[in-house]
């Protein structure tokens, strides 16, 4: 869950929230306030607000232990009217501040004095307490990452979970993966690709420079168009075509090329439905992702084979398995079973023994 809960329930709904394993939020959506107007300025909570939050966070893992919450302490951009306009903490472009974001202008997060501000807040969040802090729109821009994410560790400790977004990127924030415990990749990874090894090298690649637990985080929209769910766009907020086999060969992929979480949102809203799937246990993985050719993976969990044939492929892959098993998206059963490309399926065996596929010739 990043910032928006389930369609259908409401938004703050604690046992809405408590579905998800990951959760992510703005300290705002749980009751803190900024003690200082404007709020921009300000560097710590009020005192009631930070025991409110509390509650919230203890009634969350009451109802999850298995719960992680991240605090969102984005310092990239910051929205309109979060501080004065002629502030030096804006990043101005021949004298003008740069948009980044409708209703948002980009910060000059070079700017020392911004940097010990955004270290302050850090602290100041981790009071609640979370379990860690989510920074949005990492960038290829190293110096001003690694100053802040570097200071982060050295006053805060290696205990906490330290997240950012790397975006539409696979390949380009491996200067930061040292100081984090996982990259949330959005949706753009995947848009109209067709080749994947590099993807998923550079995915795995990444995941080794770590630190443990490691966090990563797959995120698929269902609408990918042009500025898909800008909030100036039209029909920003309506649910988009629905997009099941996207949501498929995403959900098998996050299970086949390494551990992450995963969400299937509408777009940049990140608002989302819980599927059937969700429920299912298929167990720990007990084997790393197998490469079957370059665009079919597989790999066995306690109680499941996963397959996932990515799209670009120019077949059906036909999967075979040692003992009757059922399609958990389809409820197909059988020993055998054809993956589209562009699909993937999850062969899940009810009694004790996992379902494996026979080997390749």
């Amino acid at each position: 869950m990043l910032w928006s809960g389930l369609r259908g329930s409401d938004r703050n709904e604690m046992s809405n929230w408590a579905k998800h394993d990951f959760v992510m939020v703005s300290p705002r959506q749980i009751g803190m306030i900024w003690d200082g107007r404007p709020e921009g300025l300000a560097d710590r909570f009020t005192p009631e607000s930070v025991d409110t939050a509390r509650r919230i966070l203890a009634e969350l893992r009451r109802l999850n232990p298995d719960i992680v919450i991240l605090a969102d302490n984005s310092f990239y951009e910051y929205r309109d009217g979060h501080l004065p306009e002629d502030h030096p903490w804006w990043l101005r472009k021949n004298g003008q501040r740069e948009q980044f974001w409708p209703g948002t202008h980009r910060m000059d997060w070079n700017n020392r004095d911004y940097q010990e501000h955004v270290l302050r807040r850090c602290e100041s969040i981790l009071r609640a307490p979370f379990d860690g802090l989510f920074f949005d729109n990492l960038r290829n821009e190293p110096a001003p990452w690694i100053a802040i994410l570097g200071e982060i560790r050295r006053r805060l400790g290696d205990d906490i979970l330290l997240m950012a977004n790397a975006g539409y990127a696979t390949d380009r924030y491996d200067f930061a993966a040292p100081f984090l415990n996982g990259f949330m990749y959005e949706s753009g990874w995947s848009h109209n690709r067709t080749e994947w090894d590099s993807c998923i090298q550079a995915m795995q690649h990444s995941a080794t420079l770590m630190r443990e637990p490691r966090i990563n985080l797959i995120e698929r929209f269902e609408e990918i168009g042009d500025r898909a769910g800008w909030p100036s766009e039209p029909g920003g907020e309506q649910k988009p075509p629905a997009d099941p086999a996207a949501r498929r060969w995403s959900l098998g992929y996050s299970l086949v090329i390494g551990d992450h979480y995963f969400l299937f949102s509408d777009n940049t809203s990140h608002r989302h439905d819980w599927f059937p799937e969700y429920d299912v246990k298929i167990g720990h993985a007990v084997s790393v992702g197998r490469r079957v050719n370059a665009h079919v993976w597989e790999r066995e969990y306690d109680r499941a084979l996963v397959v996932v044939n990515l799209p670009g492929a120019k077949e059906a892959h036909a999967v075979e398995t040692n003992e009757p098993s059922r399609d958990v998206f389809t409820g197909e059963r059988g020993n055998r079973f054809l993956v589209p490309p562009g699909d993937a399926r999850i062969l899940r065996r009810d009694g004790a023994e996992r379902p494996a596929a026979i080997p390749h010739d």
